[in-house]
C-alpha cells in the first residue's frame, strides 16, 4: 500500500475515500498463539460469560487451548498466512480502485480483530490520508455479530472518539453480490473441470460454525446469508455444467466448547456423503475468503485424512479466493457502487446482528 501521510504535493481537491478492510487475524508465529486466543476469548460477542469474570476465564481457556493450537499452526508452517494475504488483498484493491478516471482517490488499510494490525493503527492511517469519508468493508461475505458486528463495533467506537465528524459508510456483507458469486464459482469450477465428465460429484460447502442460539435467540443472519450464498453459487454452477451430475450440501466446521452449534458438522456430513457411494467430493470454504488455519489445517489435513479413511477416491478443495483477480475486482466493484450510488451512509441493519453500525442520519438511504 502507498504512504498515506499527507505531503505538500497532495491534491486535496480530489474526493478522498478511506477503505477499512476487516478480517479476524491470526497468529503469525507460534509465540503469537496465546495472545491471539486471549483476544478471541475476551470478546463478549464470541464468548459470553459474566463480564466481571471474562478476563479471568479468557486467560484460563486461552492457556489451556494454546498448546493444541500451536501444534495446528506448526503443521501449516509455524503460523497463519492470513495477515500476509490480507495485506496483499488491500494493496491490490487499492491499485484497482485508483485506476478509475473519476478523480476520486482511495486508501485501503487493514484492521484485524484479534491480532495486529488492530483498528487503532488502521483508523489512524486512514485519517492521515485526510479522507472525505470512510467505508467499512469486511472480508466476511456473510453477516454475523460474531465477525462483522464485532469488528465494525470496535472500529466505529474508535472512530467516534478520535474523529466523530468523519462520515462513515458500511458494506455489511455481500452473500449474493453477483461479482462475488462469480469469483467464488470460478474457484469451485476449477476442481470440477478436473473430474471425468461421466462421474458424479458432491460439492460440500463448509462454513465456520457459530453457536445455534445466536441464530435462534439473537436472530443472527449468518445461517440465512450462508445458505443464500450456497444457493447462488449452485444456480450458477449447474448452468456452467449442465451435463454433469452434481449434488451439494452445506455443513459447518470449527466447533469449540460444549454448546450446540449449527449443523450438520463437516465431519459427519463428509461421512454421510461417503456412505452414499460418491466418488468425487469437492469441498468449498464458503465463509472464508482467505487461507488460514481452518482451510490449511482443518480442511487440507484433517478432512483430507478423514476422506481417505472413508475411502473417498477423490477429495478436492476449491482454492480460497485470496488474491484471485475476480475476487479483487468484486471488492472494487462493491466499493465503487457504494460510493457512486448512495449519497449518505446506510441505515443500521434491520436485524439484530449489529453488523451495520452506521450513524443515523435523517436523509440517509438504506444500504
Amino acid at each position: 500500500m502507498t504512504d498515506h501521510l499527507p505531503s505538500p504535493s497532495l491534491d486535496l481537491t480530489q474526493e478522498r475515500i478511506g477503505v477499512l478492510l476487516f478480517n479476524l487475524g491470526g497468529p503469525e508465529t507460534l509465540d503469537d498463539v496465546y495472545p491471539f486466543l486471549l483476544n478471541l476469548f475476551s470478546d463478549p460477542e464470541i464468548f459470553r460469560v459474566p463480564r466481571v469474570l471474562q478476563p479471568l476465564i479468557a486467560r484460563v481457556i486461552a492457556r489451556r487451548r494454546a498448546p493444541k493450537s500451536r501444534e495446528y499452526y506448526r503443521q501449516i508452517g509455524g503460523g497463519s498466512p492470513l495477515l500476509r494475504i490480507t495485506l496483499e488483498q488491500a494493496r491490490l484493491l487499492e491499485e484497482e480502485l485508483n485506476r478509475n478516471e473519476s478523480g476520486t482517490r482511495f486508501s485501503v488499510q487493514v484492521a484485524m480483530r484479534y491480532a495486529p494490525p488492530r483498528s487503532d493503527k488502521a483508523v489512524q492511517a486512514l485519517l492521515d490520508f485526510q479522507p472525505d469519508r470512510i467505508l467499512f468493508l469486511p472480508l466476511y461475505p456473510q453477516r454475523s455479530r460474531t465477525t462483522t458486528g464485532s469488528s465494525f463495533r470496535e472500529a466505529k467506537n474508535l472512530l467516534d472518539r478520535v474523529s466523530p465528524k468523519t462520515p462513515l459508510w458500511t458494506i455489511p456483507a455481500y452473500p449474493v453480490y453477483p461479482p462475488f458469486i462469480e469469483s467464488l464459482c470460478d474457484s469451485v469450477a476449477e476442481p470440477v473441470r478436473g473430474i471425468p465428465l461421466e462421474e458424479p460429484i458432491h460439492i460440500l460447502f463448509s462454513a465456520h460454525g457459530i453457536p445455534e442460539f445466536f441464530v435462534k435467540k439473537d436472530k443472527d443472519p449468518y445461517q440465512e446469508d450462508t445458505e443464500a450464498t450456497v444457493q447462488s453459487v449452485m444456480d450458477r454452477i449447474l448452468n456452467l455444467f449442465p451435463d454433469r451430475k452434481i449434488q451439494h450440501s452445506l455443513a459447518y466446521q470449527s466447533r469449540v466448547g460444549p454448546l450446540k452449534w449449527l449443523g450438520p458438522d463437516t465431519r459427519s456430513e463428509l461421512a454421510r456423503v461417503a456412505q452414499s457411494g460418491v466418488l468425487n467430493v469437492v469441498i468449498v470454504p464458503v465463509s472464508f475468503v482467505s487461507d488460514h488455519q481452518e482451510t490449511l489445517y482443518e480442511i487440507d489435513i484433517l478432512y483430507r485424512d478423514l476422506a481417505s479413511d472413508l475411502k473417498i477416491p477423490r477429495f478436492l478443495r476449491a482454492p480460497s479466493l485470496n488474491t484471485r483477480p475476480l475476487f479483487i475486482k468484486a471488492l472494487a466493484s462493491m466499493v465503487r457502487e457504494k460510493t457512486d450510488v448512495l449519497p449518505g451512509p446506510c441505515s443500521p441493519c434491520p436485524c439484530r446482528c449489529g453488523a451495520c453500525p452506521a450513524r443515523s442520519i435523517p436523509d440517509s438511504k438504506p444500504g
